[in-house]
């Protein structure tokens, strides 16, 4: 039987560093501390079963080459089976990168890592590849030399939305980890007795939340673009309605739009709603003081509430506020608007001569 790994990827650091103009920060403040990122992936050809935290930041340092819709990439990825796809170990030192791969992947790879600074390869060739067993001895002795001068490993074993207990024997067992126990080709002792391991998932998810000019690229493409079509798409349903037919319009109605954008948002992302700060609303008239917006849950817009009843002493209403936020990310965006003319605006001193000479 054969050992099969999926992506591993291993960082160990003690300064800023820059990854394919991805922000490594010092997550660590010793400089023999390393964080170490592993796959969990079943041996003999089992389905494997991935580790979340490990899969979230691979999809951040390969630009989402291991998401649903990666970016810059020239082959089809249809092409790369999913398991030679994510054959894949990275190991990150404050002075240079380590990254194991094979012949098969490497094209889907080189885009995103062949400007990497002081980047060492291990990959054999494709000949060599051709014998399964050199290949998997190769992979298991990749990784014993990459991680032979860490002490202390950080592993992200969490993704943002979906937090797990962190449990250093359930790391023990993943394939890679009981690999470097074997003689000869592994380092000849448990990984957990020579390493001290600990969870960095927490420290992960703010390195994740900055905005980089990676991330502000995908924002201005992308999601700009469906965060505007909210806008357009609630204003297109303003103007629908007629004179009668806006006065009944509840704030849940109105705000439809923006919920179901947001809560899409959430279930895509694995996020659950912990912020009230970012959340889509839409108020009417009274209905819209400070107090309103903090008692405020897009879960519960409110029916009663209608652009006819919410001005003074249940009148028709003089203005609305609304907010659209992205569920992920940093768009957010509040705006009040006025309902038709709320004021006679001043025109100078030469209007009040004009009616004192009348």
């Amino acid at each position: 039987n054969t050992l099969t790994f999926g992506y591993s990827i291993v960082v160990m650091e003690s300064c800023v560093l820059s990854v394919g103009g991805k922000k490594v920060p010092s997550l660590l403040c010793c400089k023999d501390r390393s964080m170490c990122m592993l796959d969990e992936r079943l041996s003999s050809g089992i389905d494997s079963r991935y580790n979340e935290g490990c899969a979230e930041l691979a999809k951040y340092l390969f630009y989402g080459l291991y998401g649903r819709s990666p970016i810059n990439v020239e082959h089809p990825l249809d092409a790369c089976p999913e398991d030679m796809l994510d054959d894949v170990i990275l190991l990150i030192k404050a002075e240079c990168v380590h990254l194991y791969c094979n012949p098969l992947n490497l094209g889907y790879l080189l885009p995103y890592v062949s400007h990497w600074r002081n980047l060492h390869l291990h990959c054999m060739t494709e000949a060599e590849y051709e014998d399964e067993e050199a290949a998997e001895e190769f992979k298991i002795s990749s990784f014993v030399t990459m991680v032979q001068d860490c002490h202390r490993i950080g592993v992200p074993y969490s993704s943002l939305g979906h937090v797990q207990k962190f449990d250093i024997f359930t790391v023990e067992k993943w394939p890679l980890i009981q690999a470097y126990a074997l003689e000869g080709i592994g380092g000849g002792s448990f990984f957990t007795m020579k390493y001290k391991l600990s969870d960095m998932s927490e420290r992960l998810w703010r390195l994740y939340s900055r905005l980089d000019s990676v991330s502000l690229d995908r924002l201005l493409a992308e999601d700009l673009r469906s965060f505007e079509r909210q806008w357009s798409g609630f204003f297109s349903r303003m103007e629908l309605e007629s004179h009668l037919s806006i006065l009944e319009l509840s704030e849940a109605e109105a705000g439809e739009a923006f919920r179901t954008y947001f809560s899409h948002g959430l279930i895509a992302s694995n996020l659950a709603d912990n912020s009230k700060d970012r959340q889509p609303l839409v108020l009417f008239g009274a209905h819209s003081s400070s107090e309103d917006m903090d008692s405020y849950s897009f879960n519960f817009a409110s029916e009663s509430h209608q652009v006819g009843n919410t001005g003074p002493g249940g009148s028709l209403a003089s203005h609305m506020i609304l907010q659209c936020a992205a569920a992920r990310g940093h768009l957010a965006c509040s705006r009040t608007y006025f309902f038709g003319t709320t004021h006679t605006p001043f025109l100078g001193e030469e209007r009040i001569h004009i009616v004192k000479r009348c």
